[in-house]
């Protein structure tokens, strides 16, 4: 790595200094293994950093490591409170698992809680996992061109909000401090490779859910086909992911919510495991998704009588989000989301993969691996549709793009 790395930085003085661009060696202390002080020197080129010529030579020495937390500055750390500091029981890294997770898009926790997981657990195992995660990341994940992150994206007829799993959090807590009245609850929505399949063939479902004042970008299919768009999706913003979170949130925040779906025994497990682990988070009520429906009325007094301010509907897609549209008018609850499979996953009815599957973003391999009769069609058929169909799209959009593009110019040179 050292013979790349130097030549390229000789070559790139030379040119700067051809052009007569100011050339410095910039010094930076960062904290170490045991809040050690180390010296990471950088070359700068007009006061643009060039190359951390220091890397290599650190880890060389033993101040770095091949994978650990990311570098972080000295006068930084010092600030740092005492108990984020077990991030420097183990020396920084050149490969960051903060950052395996962010190229995932599953980076949800904060760096400094992910680099003090990372330092309790810091075996040669999982950091070779790591390092193998990260270099498949590499290999196959790279983008090949400059992409953009818009605050929101059309897929398929759809419009999708393009935000962090923080972002997302906050967007639901705050609909819940919000006044409303009858029937003015702030409708939440996901999509992922096997609702857009769904949609596509189904107006009503697209129109639907283009209704709702928040539908998130899920799964490792959307990024692709985001992607396709020149788009980056910021995270992968998925129901089963989002939800521990948003009970911290909600109970921190005293809120109450409803839980309507899945199987009696399973929504039963749900609330029950909510109470044991959220004890300050008050679960008003619950039904399964299945009996009592022939009587909707009755249904909605039993939500509105329990007060809550947030309603879970776990009926799988399409079925949740039109029970949402059919239902909403009668309902008192501040906010309602369609959460698809997320009570089978929290009460462990149906397990999820481990976390490097994950992290390659192969979660759908595992689910695939355990519910091969439900899940065969989804994935090996499902998928392959819905790349052909994105393909297809963000082709079509280009040429449009590119149409109207060479119209302008030519309407331009008519007016010179």
């Amino acid at each position: 790595m050292l013979m790349l790395v130097l030549p390229k930085v000789g070559y790139q003085c030379l040119l700067a200094w051809y052009h007569q661009k100011k050339i410095k060696l910039y010094v930076q202390q960062y904290a170490g293994i045991n809040m050690e002080r180390v010296q990471h020197r950088t070359v700068t080129v007009a006061n643009a950093p060039l190359a951390d010529i220091d890397t290599w030579f650190l880890y060389l020495r033993g101040k770095y490591d091949l994978v650990g937390p990311s570098p972080m500055e000295f006068d930084d750390a010092c600030k740092l409170h005492r108990n984020k500091r077990t991030r420097f029981n183990v020396s920084p890294g050149i490969i960051s698992p903060f950052m395996v997770k962010r190229t995932s898009g599953i980076a949800h926790q904060d760096e400094q809680q992910l680099a003090a997981d990372f330092a309790a657990q810091a075996t040669p195992k999982h950091r070779a996992q790591v390092f193998l995660i990260w270099s498949l990341q590499r290999i196959f994940g790279a983008p090949t061109r400059r992409l953009y992150s818009p605050r929101q994206f059309k897929l398929l007829g759809v419009t999708l909000a393009n935000v962090s799993m923080k972002e997302a959090v906050n967007r639901v807590v705050k609909s819940l401090n919000c006044d409303t009245q009858l029937g003015d609850a702030t409708k939440f929505a996901f999509v992922n490779a096997d609702c857009a399949n769904k949609y596509v063939s189904d107006a009503g479902y697209q129109q639907t859910l283009n209704t709702f004042d928040t539908v998130f970008a899920d799964g490792i299919g959307v990024k692709i086909a985001a992607r396709w768009q020149n788009i980056a999706v910021t995270e992968n913003v998925n129901g089963t992911d989002m939800f521990p979170f948003l009970c911290a949130e909600l109970a921190a925040n005293k809120k109450s919510v409803y839980l309507l779906g899945a199987t009696h025994s399973v929504v039963n497990r749900v609330a029950a495991k909510l109470n044991r682990e959220y004890p300050e988070l008050k679960v008003a009520g619950y039904r399964d998704g299945f009996s009592d429906q022939a009587d909707a009325k009755e249904l909605h007094r039993a939500i509105n009588q329990s007060g809550a301010d947030l309603l879970l509907v776990a009926m799988g897609a399409p079925r949740q989000e039109q029970w949402i549209a059919d239902n909403a008018a009668s309902l008192n609850v501040k906010a309602v989301i369609g959460v698809g499979g997320l009570f089978d996953f929290y009460s462990e009815h149906v397990s999820r993969a481990p976390i490097w599957l994950r992290e390659l973003s192969l979660e759908w391999v595992w689910r695939l691996g355990a519910q091969p009769l439900d899940k065969g069609k989804r994935y090996l058929l499902g998928s392959p549709l819905f790349l052909l169909r994105a393909s297809l799209a963000a082709r079509a959009n280009k040429s449009i793009t590119t149409t109207a593009n060479a119209a302008n110019k030519e309407l331009n040179h008519d007016l010179l």
